[in-house]
């Protein structure tokens, strides 16, 4: 686990630096982004666009490397939500971009590295028992 843990919480802190890196470059160079954004919701709109890219894609995972440090028992669904967060943004961005680049796949595919690997450390990869059998730990409810 502490490998897999680690991991984690390097990507956290690279998806940090990403969307530190983003929110400034939007902010103190929007020319650089404007070719991009016109004729989109985010047109003139460079500020807003960092906020939501700063502080909100990168605030989860702030918290799932937080969480991870203080050794909270909640530190993998700060990263599953993280993975979640960072998925929505790319897919909200190639939707409003109307394009798909190789900054997508990469940065998307590792909001989806963490979820899966929180689904590896809560044991996803290894057989379990069959709902509603005595040794379930999820079991169905019953009617």
């Amino acid at each position: 686990m502490k490998p897999l843990a680690n991991l984690l919480l390097s990507v956290a802190v690279f998806q940090i630096v990403s969307t530190l890196v983003g929110f400034v470059t939007l902010l103190t160079w929007p020319a650089g982004y404007a070719p991009w954004l016109d004729g989109t919701v985010f047109a003139g709109q460079y500020a807003l666009a960092a906020l939501l890219l700063g502080v909100v894609v990168g605030g989860f995972q702030w918290v799932a490397a937080i969480l991870q440090a203080s050794r909270s028992e909640w530190w993998l669904l700060g990263h599953l939500s993280a993975g979640v967060v960072m998925l929505g943004w790319i897919a909200g961005e190639c939707l409003v971009l109307d394009s798909f680049i190789w900054p997508h796949a990469f940065w998307g595919g590792l909001g989806a590295l963490q979820i899966v690997l929180v689904g590896v450390c809560l044991g996803a990869t290894q057989p379990q028992p069959i709902p509603g059998s005595r040794n379930a730990s999820c079991s169905q409810p019953k009617p």
